[in-house]
């Protein structure tokens, strides 16, 4: 066959192949069998099943459309190139049954122009020893394997293509391999789109990776490969990096990841430029496993998880990066586990939870931050997390600006902290801190705030326009000012409900709608020197000008004395109001079992007594507690052995079918064994007119346990006077178990508004005499019938109250600390008693 059959004897060899046409060659391999080098052989259009090894440098060109010559050999790889180079262009390749590459460079360059080509192998494509690819508008796909593979330093180059649907990688350049993916579009790989391992550099640019299982981009080994204008989507993960090289990554953007946008581990260090993940439901970045990395100009937006996670003792430092509307409840950006993360120039806004979070040991270093609108603490450090935050500014966190518990000691320096919903620097049990040269203004709670347990030093700060104090140091709470500022709180400028060690050096307090230092705790561990202290609202009340209701101790958060706990049972009893009769009943009762001890302890004999009691009255009238303080008193005198309540209602004894009752009855019982059982509305159990009811079987079941246990418990049952009459006559063994009926009578009107004070003292609430004087009268007003409640229509009225203030208050454009406290005769509801539910 000559070989200018099909062409042209000129400069350039032109061989044509067409098994119909007797001029032609019949094979591809035929042809290229003649070729002289630089030969161009044109395929007409056909499936040519051949296996081609390429020994000169020639062109293969498909003639007609795109696709229409397809190369698929049964077995082994379509194209085996030995010589320099080969030109394949608008060929489709297809791999035979063998798992080897459809087209293998083992040497020389395969240069593809607008090629299909469709492994069956472990990879399409593969680059090896002193081979190369060039491969410009091609589609590439292999559901068994990869999509191209490069192990050589030979620089290959894949533009413009499409790599989809592959059984693993899209694109693997591994060892030496040097290259070059650009412009192309990778998506639904079961394992990565690009990889790189080994000693592998080249570039991924302008590329779009979706749909991969595993991450898009994967960079392991010692590879270092720059990874620029790529964007991922739909994928498992973004960006992971392993690498001990120094890889670069600029302009990538990842969104709508199942997982993580960028992981960082293994050690790796890489430079993160100009990066940007959105809607990723992991996290936005992990740097983990002593990792480092440099991070500029980063962004993550929208994360489900953290928008940054630094863990595993790892050290990134990031500057200029933005965290935007992060969902995770936990925080923002959270650094944990002996990290040391440090930023410059931070910026979050709209976090769900924190804005940052430090715990399990982290120690980061923020300067510059800017923490906007988070909905939990701007800064949260509890589990011994440490970590200094230097010129930076919290705005409108939804809680504390920065709160500190469980072993947290961050360190604050010339830091912001603006419109607070909590306090602007909240140190909680366990947590210590330190705080120079900050300011926090119009904080919705105090200033500074240290509860029991906490320690905190602050030195050189402001603190403005608090909502409550400036600065609060709760009971059990340890504190130091030094040269401190505190103007405009609508409480106090400063003050100390601890016993603990505080001291205050140097500082002004100013302008503060309440006192300008209050010590409400007489002790020996305040010290205060140099204290300037100038229009504020009420005078000074510390050290030796403390007062006697002070030195008692207040309640918290109260101006007024706090009462002392009473110092049992019978002190509690003789505290109640009211209730004189029932007093004499109990203390009676109390010196009948003190007699009989006494009787018991000379060896006399005893007679017989119940301590069973029904106690009849209307509600509201203190027969549960009374009941909860006989059981107090019994144990006290070793007449019962634990003294618990057990209180109980029908619907607590009477079961839902037969036998059911007995066994719950037996139940409750067991519980209250040792102790006392109320059980409140007992006439329920005898309803009349229904003999058959299951209530009458708890009643026998009862009376049963009462005598077979008569020195393990009391019984007492509780409702109102005609019905627990006709409860006692119900059933013969009732009355002879409960022999001493204590009778509850309704308050008086003096006696309920004196409860209605105190209940509303106790929530902190203050009612001046003009407003007790109309209090009398509202009382006294209220119809005694059956739906009147005594002390519960007394706590409806508290709350009716209390809203009606904070609806009065809610007008005011700054209410003061006695705004808050006072309850005036205003407060009283207004519509003949439609609005206190009796």
């Amino acid at each position: 066959m000559a070989p200018e059959r099909g062409g042209s004897s000129l400069s350039r060899q032109l061989l044509t192949v067409c098994p119909e046409q007797p001029e032609s060659f019949r094979t591809i391999g035929e042809a290229l069998a003649q070729a002289r080098s630089g030969a161009v052989v044109r395929v007409r259009p056909g499936r040519y099943p051949e296996n081609l090894t390429v020994r000169t440098r020639v062109t293969i060109v498909a003639e007609g459309e795109r696709g229409s010559v397809e190369i698929c050999p049964r077995r082994g790889s379509a194209i085996v190139l030995v010589a320099d180079a080969v030109m394949l262009t608008d060929l489709t390749l297809r791999g035979g049954s063998e798992d080897v590459p459809v087209v293998d460079a083992a040497r020389g360059q395969v240069a593809m122009d607008g090629c299909t080509v469709v492994g069956s192998g472990w990879t399409a494509l593969l680059a090896r020893e002193s081979g190369s690819l060039a491969m410009r508008d091609c589609r590439v796909s292999n559901p068994d394997g990869a999509g191209v593979v490069d192990t050589t330093d030979t620089g290959s180059v894949v533009a413009d293509c499409v790599i989809e649907n592959l059984g693993t990688t899209a694109v693997v350049i591994g060892e030496r391999g040097r290259t070059t993916v650009r412009d192309c579009r990778i998506r639904d790989a079961r394992g990565n789109g690009v990889l790189t391992n080994g000693e592998a550099r080249g570039a991924i640019e302008n590329c779009d990776i979706s749909g991969t299982e595993k991450p898009a981009v994967a960079v392991e080994g010692s590879s270092s490969p720059r990874v620029r204008h790529v964007r991922v989507h739909d994928a498992a993960v973004g960006v992971y990096v392993t690498s001990d090289s120094r890889p670069v990554l600029e302009h990538v953007t990842v969104t709508d990841t199942t997982g993580p946008g960028f992981v960082v581990a293994s050690g790796a260090d890489p430079q993160v430029l100009r990066c940007r993940t959105s809607r990723t439901k992991g996290s936005g970045l992990t740097v983990t496993e002593r990792s480092r990395g440099t991070f500029g100009e980063c962004e993550f937006d929208a994360a489900g998880g953290p928008a940054i996670r630094v863990i595993g003792s790892s050290a990134p430092a990031l500057t200029d990066t933005a965290v935007r509307d992060c969902a995770d409840r936990a925080g923002a950006v959270v650094l944990e586990e002996e990290s040391a993360a440090e930023f410059d120039r931070l910026e979050i806004a709209d976090a769900v939870g924190a804005g940052i979070l430090i715990r399990g040991g982290g120690s980061p270093l923020v300067r510059r931050a800017r923490i906007t609108a988070s909905g939990g603490h701007g800064v949260e450090v509890v589990d011994d997390g440490r970590g200094r935050l230097e010129n930076c500014e919290i705005d409108g966190p939804g809680a504390a600006g920065v709160h500190v518990s469980g072993g947290g000691n961050p360190h604050l320096r010339d830091t912001t902290v603006r419109g607070a919903a909590d306090a602007g620097v909240r140190i909680g049990a366990g947590g210590l801190g330190t705080v120079r040269d900050c300011r926090m203004h119009a904080s919705g709670s105090s200033g500074i705030a240290v509860d029991k347990g906490g320690e905190l030093s602050v030195l050189r700060t402001e603190v403005t326009d608090s909502g409550a104090h400036g600065v609060m140091a709760l009971d059990g709470a340890r504190l130091t000012l030094t040269a401190c500022v505190i103007t405009g709180s609508l409480g106090d400028g400063v003050r100390i409900d601890s016993a603990e060690q505080v001291i205050a050096t140097g500082c002004a307090v100013r302008e503060n709608r309440g006192t300008g230092l209050k010590q409400t705790r007489a002790g020996d561990r305040l010290t205060v020197e140099d204290l300037t202290s100038t229009g504020n609202g009420a005078p000074d009340a510390w050290g030796a000008a403390v007062s006697s209701a002070a030195r008692a101790g207040e309640a918290e958060g109260r101006g007024r004395p706090a009462k002392a706990a009473p110092a049992g049972p019978l002190e509690e009893l003789e505290s109640l109001i009211g209730l004189a009769d029932v007093k004499h009943q109990v203390r009676t009762l109390v010196n009948l079992n003190q007699l009989a001890q006494r009787r018991v302890r000379l060896g006399m004999p005893v007679p017989p007594m119940s301590r069973h009691l029904v106690f009849s009255g209307p509600p509201g009238t203190g027969k549960t507690t009374v009941a909860r303080l006989y059981a107090e008193l019994l144990h006290s005198l070793g007449v019962l052995p634990r003294g618990q309540l057990v209180e109980v209602a029908r619907a607590d004894l009477v079961g839902r079918y037969v036998g059911h009752t007995a066994q719950i009855t037996k139940e409750v019982f067991e519980r209250a064994l040792g102790g006392v059982l109320f059980i409140d509305e007992a006439y329920t159990l005898t309803p009349e007119g229904a003999p058959s009811d299951f209530g009458r079987e708890a009643v026998e079941t009862l009376l049963k346990l009462m005598e077979d246990h008569r020195e393990e418990v009391v019984v007492i049952a509780a409702g109102y006077t005609a019905e627990m009459h006709r409860f006692l006559d119900s059933n013969p063994g009732l009355a002879s178990r409960f022999t001493r009926t204590v009778e509850f009578e309704d308050y008086t009107t003096e006696e309920l508004v004196g409860i209605i004070t105190a209940q509303a003292g106790d929530s902190g609430y203050d009612c001046p005499p003009e407003t007790v004087r109309a209090l009398g009268r509202y009382v006294a007003a209220i119809p005694r019938d059956r739906s009147f409640g005594n002390a519960r229509t007394g706590r409806r009225l508290v709350e009716a109250m209390m809203t009606r203030q904070a609806r009065r208050i809610g007008t005011l454009t700054a209410p003061g600390l006695e705004d808050l406290r006072l309850l005036p005769p205003e407060d009283l509801p207004t519509d003949d008693h439609a609005g206190v539910p009796r």
